[in-house]
C-alpha cells in the first residue's frame, strides 16, 4: 500500500512574508464583515481576529497540496472576522432557533442594504439596465432579491449552522459550484466579500452593465435550481466578460465555491 505523502509547512520566515504580502486583502476581508454588521473593523476588533486567522493559516500552509493559499485561508479570515462581529454585538450561538433566525433576518437585511444602495432610496437592484422594465420586471426584480437573500443567509450560517441546517446551506454551494470560475467569482465578491456590482465592474475594468445584466442571470439561474431540487443548465459567459473569465480561470480553475465546499 502506498504510503501518503508528507506535506511540508512553511519556514517560519516564508509565512511571516505570506502574513505581511496578504495582509491587505485579509483587512479587505474583515471591512467587508464590520460594514455587513455596521461595525468599525478596528474598534470593534475584527481586523484583529482576521490576522489572527491570516497567521494561523501562513503557518499551516501546504505549498505542495497545489491549493492557492487565499482559496485556502479565505473561509477561515472571514469566519474569524464574522465571529468577532458576532462576539461586538452580543450574539450568543446557544442562543434558541428562533432567536438566531431574527439576527439571522436582520443581519441579511442589512447586508442588501449595503450591497445595494439603490433599496434605501426604494428603488429595486438591477432595474436601470434597460432589460425588463414594467410590473413584470418588478416582479422577477423582487424574486432575485429574494434569492440572493438566500445567498447570503446561507454564507452567514455556514459558521454557526445546526446539522440540518448545514445540509440546506451546503445544497446552495452545490447550485453555486456548477457555475463557471468567472460567475463563481463574481458571486463570491458579491456575495462573500461584500463588493457592490459597481465594485466588481471597477475591479475587473469592464463596463458596469456587463456586471449587473450577468449578475441577473446568476440569480434566474439559481433560482430555476433551488425550485426544482438540482442544478440547472449553467449559463455561458456574455461576450463583455470573455476576457475576465480566461484570466479567472487561469487563477481558480474550478472556482472558488469548490473550493469552498471542500473545507465546510
Amino acid at each position: 500500500m502506498e504510503e501518503e505523502k508528507e506535506y511540508k509547512t512553511l519556514s517560519k520566515e516564508e509565512a511571516d512574508e505570506l502574513v505581511l504580502e496578504h495582509k491587505p486583502w485579509c483587512e479587505s476581508i474583515a471591512k467587508a464583515v464590520a460594514r455587513a454588521w455596521s461595525l468599525d473593523w478596528q474598534s470593534d476588533g475584527l481586523d484583529g481576529a482576521a490576522i489572527e486567522a491570516l497567521i494561523f493559516c501562513a503557518r499551516r500552509f501546504q505549498p505542495e497540496r497545489k491549493i492557492p493559499f487565499k482559496g485556502y485561508a479565505r473561509k477561515r479570515i472571514h469566519e474569524a472576522a464574522t465571529e468577532a462581529a458576532r462576539k461586538s454585538k452580543g450574539w450568543d450561538r446557544g442562543s434558541g432557533t428562533a432567536v438566531r433566525t431574527e439576527r439571522l433576518a436582520k443581519q441579511v437585511s442589512a447586508e442588501l442594504f449595503d450591497m445595494f444602495p439603490e433599496l434605501r432610496s426604494g428603488h429595486l437592484p438591477g432595474m436601470d439596465d434597460g432589460e425588463g422594465s414594467g410590473p413584470s420586471g418588478s416582479r422577477l426584480a423582487i424574486q432575485q432579491l429574494l434569492v440572493g437573500a438566500s445567498i447570503i443567509a446561507a454564507k452567514q450560517g455556514l459558521a454557526a449552522a445546526a446539522p440540518d441546517e448545514m445540509i440546506d446551506y451546503k445544497r446552495m454551494l452545490k447550485v453555486l459550484m456548477q457555475l463557471e470560475p468567472v460567475h463563481q467569482t463574481l458571486m463570491w465578491l458579491l456575495y462573500w466579500e461584500g463588493y457592490s456590482l459597481r465594485g466588481i465592474a471597477d475591479h475587473w475594468q469592464t463596463d458596469e452593465l456587463n456586471v449587473i445584466r450577468e449578475h441577473k442571470v446568476l440569480l434566474e439561474y439559481m433560482q430555476k435550481s433551488l425550485a426544482k431540487g438540482k442544478a440547472a443548465a449553467p449559463p455561458r459567459v456574455r461576450p463583455g466578460l470573455k476576457d475576465v473569465s480566461s484570466i479567472v480561470k487561469k487563477d481558480s480553475p474550478n472556482g472558488c465555491f469548490n473550493e469552498l465546499l471542500q473545507e465546510v
